[in-house]
């Protein structure tokens, strides 16, 4: 497949992720201020996952996620729960804030180019997992782009039900996408 950026990720930016203590004030917050009000909280989201990598080890790390749409991006409020992570570093680096900007690609292949394209430019897998479920998979990574931008980046893709869940969760449905 050739590689063509504005294709393969330059059409795909669609979240902002903000790592946080505590869930319920961050979505309160969204909530009242910005009129995010469709919400799914996934509670231990990393406790089923395989393949999970921190910086090429063996993963440790536990979260619990938020996702809400603010229009077309998806807004990600992420909790360290436990274990190595990206999250748990940087809330004792930057306290909370935003942690990650992502691009959704649209399938496994896609995700395998976007991935061994940023891991040809010398950019660091900092953290990555595998959920495997009955309603679908999703795989992702961090890149470790904080150098250039000041954050993390992450890609991703979501397949099978997963995908129309979060389709019906922009449209402001409470739906979950995790369970």
């Amino acid at each position: 497949m050739t590689l063509e950026l504005d294709r393969l990720l330059g059409r795909k930016f669609d979240q902002i992720c903000f790592v946080v203590r505590d869930l319920d004030r961050a979505i309160d917050f969204f909530t009242r201020t910005n009129g995010v009000k469709a919400w799914n909280v996934a509670i231990d989201l990393a406790l089923h996952q395989t393949e999970k990598e921190y910086y090429g080890r063996p993963g440790t790390f536990q979260f619990s996620c938020a996702y809400g749409y603010a229009g077309e991006t998806l807004i990600e409020l992420a909790r360290h729960d436990g274990g190595e992570s990206v999250y748990g570093d940087w809330l004792d680096t930057h306290g909370p804030g935003p942690h990650h900007i992502g691009f959704r690609l649209s399938d496994a292949e896609e995700y395998a180019v976007a991935d061994a394209h940023y891991a040809s430019l010398g950019l660091t897998k900092a953290m990555a997992g595998f959920f495997q479920g009955p309603f679908g998979n999703c795989r992702w990574a961090y890149y470790d782009t904080r150098e250039m931008i000041g954050c993390f980046t992450e890609l991703y893709y979501v397949d099978g039900e997963i995908a129309e869940r979060m389709a019906r969760l922009k449209r402001g449905e409470n739906v979950s996408i995790t369970s």
